[in-house]
């Protein structure tokens, strides 16, 4: 959930909520081993590509939820250098949604 501007602390002590929304935000390890290397190079280049967001499609309850988020991360690890190659693996994406899901009502 995100407070706005007016959210905090009075004077009791007391907090007091100025909620904006609740904002899903999804942190992913993606298994690529079934990625030759240049899959796994378009791949990384779609993920970092420098745009203000993605629409993405991620599971959420028994279902799933669409939404556009953008990548504030997204990381890897070199296993393997093999002559003008290079094996990685273990991509982690973590995507932070543009907008609220639920909204207060």
């Amino acid at each position: 959930m995100l407070d706005g501007e007016n959210a905090g602390r009075v004077m009791s002590g007391l907090m007091v909520r100025d909620i904006i929304g609740t904002y899903y935000n999804y942190s992913m390890t993606l298994d690529t081993r079934s990625l030759d290397f240049a899959d796994y190079d378009a791949l990384y280049e779609l993920l970092t590509a420098p745009v203000d967001c993605h629409s993405i499609t991620v599971p959420y309850g028994q279902g799933t939820a669409t939404f556009d988020a953008y990548i504030s991360n997204a990381d890897d690890v070199l296993k393997r250098m093999d002559g003008s190659r290079n094996l990685w693996g273990d991509l982690q994406i973590n995507f932070v949604a543009m907008a609220p899901k639920r909204y207060p009502t």
